[in-house]
């Protein structure tokens, strides 16, 4: 979704990081933190730290965090708990019916609810999914669809929640559940998706029905399923611009390139420079490739800057002036080395710094 220039701008609005990405674009570029910076980013202290809960057996673990208002949310080897940012407190905790079939969630806040979307672990053939929707405030479900199909990537999005996913004996399907009941609103068979939304546009991709994608591709409305545009070939959305004006999506061809997500015109191809890992702040394209962070034009897909890291590049999150980069915190503007590292899974947002890292989930300030 966009933030508009008010709530980023808005002194009262309480600190927000509601998708693993920050955003539905899934630009992991929070525009509205400016506390943690160059300058400061060396003088952050810990703050609090508890570890996650564990478990003997359990194909669940921790997950990125979310943060609306007063509750981060993460995961954990039994299930999900909400905690107090300030302090670390346990607000809620909701606990899988079976740990030893419940997999690893990605999480979403939206209408007031904890959108999670995951799977199941005992079978490689027929596995299966499920999404819950459980109450911010005290973690109490209000509703819990089961899926014949398993999860393979999600979005929360204009009060939709889109899901995609595909196994050897289920059919691939793009779907579109209501976030507030759960209801369902429409159902793209045989294609696949990637889990972005530019501004409420989904990029999906025909496949065969089991998993090979075949092209073309196609952007949808995220609320009625009805295409906007469609091209030859098979892109597949990384990321979106924070303005969601562009696509940063891949090829078959082990490419990145910028596409409008208005009409599908490609405006830039950076050639060999695919990526799973993107971060996108409207000036530059970020990507992470093995040790290397790289910074890309983000008009041109031009290299603006090349850092190789000590050990392997992670997610870049950018907020302020700062990129971290699954470990080491570079700047943003030329990729050089600030502070120390953070590894692990990382947000930032209201002056502080969330980590999950090892089992221990932390929050580090001045």
């Amino acid at each position: 979704m966009i933030r508009t220039l008010a709530l980023v701008l808005s002194l009262t609005a309480a600190p927000l990081w509601d998708h693993p990405g920050y955003d539905a674009e899934d630009s992991h570029f929070n525009p509205a933190e400016t506390v943690i910076n160059a300058g400061s980013v060396g003088r952050l202290a810990t703050k609090w730290q508890v570890k996650l809960r564990t478990a003997d057996a359990s194909c669940s673990g921790p997950s990125a965090p979310v943060l609306s208002g007063d509750r981060l949310v993460t995961t954990d080897m039994l299930g999900i708990s909400a905690y107090s940012p300030a302090d670390g407190s346990v607000r809620w905790r909701y606990d899988w019916d079976d740990r030893l079939d419940n997999d690893t969630p990605a999480l979403a806040v939206a209408d007031g609810l904890v959108i999670a979307a995951n799977g199941g672990c005992n079978s490689q053939s027929d596995p299966d999914g499920k999404l819950t929707a459980l109450d911010l405030a005290n973690g109490q479900p209000r509703w819990t669809l089961p899926m014949d199909m398993p999860i393979g990537s999600v979005v929360v999005d204009k009060g939709i929640v889109a899901i995609s996913g595909s196994s050897p004996s289920d059919e691939d399907a793009v779907v579109a559940h209501r976030v507030r009941d759960g209801k369902l609103l429409w159902r793209k068979p045989n294609h696949g998706t990637t889990g972005v939304s530019a501004d409420g546009v989904l990029l999906i991709h025909a496949t065969d029905g089991f998993g090979v994608p075949t092209g073309p591709t196609t952007a949808v409305d995220i609320s009625t399923g009805v295409t906007r545009w469609s091209r030859d070939g098979i892109w597949k959305a990384q990321a979106a611009s924070p303005r969601a004006d562009r696509f940063y999506a891949t090829d078959t061809g082990s490419n990145l390139g910028a596409l409008d997500a208005a009409t599908g015109a490609i405006r830039w191809i950076a050639n060999g420079k695919s990526s799973e890992l993107i971060a996108a702040d409207g000036q530059r394209v970020y990507r992470a490739d093995g040790r290397d962070v790289e910074a890309l034009h983000a008009g041109t897909g031009a290299s603006l800057w090349k850092t190789r890291l000590t050990g392997d590049a992670g997610q870049p999150v950018r907020a302020a002036d700062l990129l971290y980069a699954g470990s080491t915190v570079l700047r943003a503007a030329d990729g050089g080395r600030v502070g120390r590292s953070y590894p692990g899974r990382v947000i930032v947002a209201g002056g502080r710094l969330y980590q999950v890292n090892g089992g221990v989930l932390g929050a580090h300030a001045r």
